[in-house]
């Protein structure tokens, strides 16, 4: 007995000693040492130090710099120390996008890191600014846990990227809410000119105009996009240490896109570090995974240079991203979202592809938009004529709001422009998702299935024709609709619609219209209908994408009706709509701007695009 109890005790011991290792560890912040930090008041002009930093591969190089000027508050609360680099190491690169973080030592102590360099410097100017390490140890203030409920605070508008190719809406309407008021501030590194040295945003893609499309979505946030192989190191391994590549990668696999920087110092257990000298996004308590780098060349410029990266393992966790520095600790990473696609490419051959993205409200659902389109133009022409046909599903982790856990879509597209853009399109879904307000939602995993024609299929919607003008409540129309193939004559397709026993009579519209110029119609007629209140509503909403083969026939009467808490009552009398009022200024309903009385959906062999509409009259004595 008592050696039983001297057991369990001993285990419980070993137990709470691991539990408190774990606590001092994840939330212990690196203190000032002043035997290793320099305070910013003993900085001098004329004072000479040494900078760390990797030029090439794994192996950390010192430069020599002179410090120029200390200059306060160069924003609230940031103050900059300015050098000029000396060894020729640093005069044949200058400042590079990538040294964001490389330790900066005088007499032996740490004053900070390199995050400042200007653009378009003259010849040997090689002016750069220093972030104090007083401030950068800051961010650790607020401790070292990494957030278990991190979501992201900025969400990226994605919506301006489907202009390019004949959309200018999300696939599934705009759910999102208001932008957020922090994401719209001018920030100091907006602008080309900024100071503040960018992060390069290494992507395995030979697609230029997704590069461009990259570019424009990074340009306020002082990411620059650049062409690299992002994965492809030629070792596996890099050094955890001061003055080595640190970074997130924001996907790996067969598509790679990693952001880096520079670690500027690891604390004495070598469990926590500071990088950069700057914000990654300014977004507080973050769990986003890191990664360590390799350094291929660094590419001189005379703009500003940057260092060509790769990612090599995973280092460990970023816990806060502050003004002044990130932070994070050394070991286990977070998980990431799997995404499995099988393409059928044009010759018929089947390729299967895999990468992962990291769980980033910021970051998931453009790296898993980019990465698919990336991947598709990688095995086809980035720019031919195809037609498409996709089938994504996207598997939610079980909530209790939910009543499913599974978002599929299924379409087809044809263009003369990207095959892999219908992916890209498809995937959209994914942003509502991440950046929905209702609740956070965990994705499992994605699957995308492809299968690719060389041949364009589309078909505009030129005419319609009907054989009278009046109609009977009940009497079907037979309608002919012109079509016109790509690069062929006119062609005629025969539909039909019956028009509704209880249609009151006057005059009504017929429209015909293509799945995407409905999804739009219907959008303007009924936009409360497309604001979903829970996330059952906004899962329904994403679900209900019309096919781009299908001539969409609606009937509808020109008047006004009512949408009540998602819930629409097209045939309401005057006098119940203002009583039903009084729910339209609560602000849980809304006028539409059409009373839909029936629809009819009819299958076609085009990828259809266009409509057209007719004025009728319902008449009871009609011939």
């Amino acid at each position: 007995m008592k050696i039983s109890t001297f057991f369990y005790l001993s285990l419980l011991t070993t137990f709470l000693v691991i539990t408190d290792l774990f606590l001092f560890c994840t939330q212990a912040q690196i203190a000032w040492d002043s035997s290793k930090f320099m305070p910013l008041d003993q900085v001098k002009i004329g004072a000479k130090g040494i900078g760390h930093t990797v030029f090439q591969g794994t192996v950390v190089e010192p430069f020599d710099f002179v410090v120029v000027s200390i200059e306060r508050d160069y924003v609230p609360g940031w103050h900059v120390i300015w050098a000029k680099g000396l060894s020729d190491n640093f005069k044949e690169t200058g400042v590079a996008g990538g040294m964001s973080g490389s330790p900066c030592y005088i007499d032996g102590k740490l004053v900070g890191a390199l995050s400042l360099g200007f653009y378009y410097q003259r010849e040997h100017a090689n002016l750069f600014g220093i972030t104090s390490i007083e401030l950068m140890i800051k961010a650790t203030q607020r401790g070292m846990r990494p957030n278990l409920e991190y979501a992201g605070a900025k969400p990226l508008d994605l919506t301006h990227m489907f202009a390019s190719q004949s959309s200018t809406d999300l696939m599934f309407g705009d759910l999102g809410s208001a932008p957020i008021a922090e994401f719209n501030d001018p920030k100091i590194h907006q602008g080309k000119n900024s100071s503040l040295v960018s992060m390069p945003l290494a992507v395995s893609t030979r697609n230029v105009g997704a590069l461009a499309q990259l570019r424009q979505l990074f340009e306020t946030h002082n990411i620059e996009p650049i062409q690299a192989s992002a994965g492809g190191a030629p070792v596996e391994t890099s050094p955890i240490a001061q003055g080595q590549m640190v970074g997130v990668e924001f996907a790996r696999g067969d598509y790679n896109a990693f952001s880096y920087g520079t670690i500027t110092y690891i604390d004495q257990q070598k469990q926590q570090l500071l990088a950069f000298g700057h914000d990654m996004y300014g977004e507080g308590n973050v769990n986003v995974p890191l990664s360590g780098g390799y350094v291929h060349f660094i590419l001189p410029s005379t703009n500003r240079s940057s260092k060509m990266a790769s990612a090599t393992q995973p280092i460990g966790t970023l816990v806060q991203d502050r003004m002044g520095a990130i932070a994070g600790t050394i070991g286990k990473s977070p998980s990431y979202i799997p995404i499995t696609a099988k393409i059928q490419t044009m010759d018929g051959e089947t390729h299967d592809r895999y990468f992962e993205v990291s769980r980033d409200r910021f970051m998931s659902a453009s790296m898993a938009m980019f990465g698919t389109r990336s991947i598709i133009d990688g095995l086809e022409s980035s720019w031919s004529e195809h037609t498409v046909a996709i089938d994504t599903r996207i598997r939610i982790a079980d909530h209790p709001e939910l009543d499913v856990n599974e978002l599929t879509y299924k379409n087809v597209f044809s263009t003369s422009g990207s095959p892999g853009f219908a992916a890209f399109r498809s995937l959209s879904t994914m942003q509502n998702l991440m950046q929905n307000p209702f609740g956070r939602l965990k994705i499992e995993d994605i699957t995308v299935n492809v299968k690719i024609k060389d041949k364009r299929n589309t078909a505009t919607i030129e005419g319609l024709r009907v054989e009278k003008s009046k109609y009977r409540p009940g009497e079907t129309i037979d309608v002919s609709v012109v079509l016109r193939p790509y690069l062929e004559s006119p062609i005629v397709h025969k539909a039909c619609i019956t028009i509704p026993k209880k249609t009151p009579e006057g005059q009504v519209i017929l429209l015909v219209s293509s799945g995407q110029s409905y999804d739009g119609w219907q959008r303007q007629r009924a936009p409360l209908n497309f604001q979903p209140r829970n996330l059952n509503q906004m899962l329904k909403l994403l679900q209900r994408g019309e096919s781009n083969l299908d001539l969409i026939l609606e009937i509808y009467i020109p008047k006004v009706g009512m949408t009540v808490q998602g819930e629409e009552f097209p045939e309401l009398p005057v006098s119940m709509l203002s009583v039903m009022n009084t729910q339209t200024q609560l602000g849980e309903g809304g006028y539409t701007k059409g009373r839909t009385l029936h629809v009819e959906k009819n299958n076609t062999d085009y990828v259809i695009s266009g409509s057209r509409f007719l004025r009728l009259s319902v008449n009871r004595r009609a011939k």
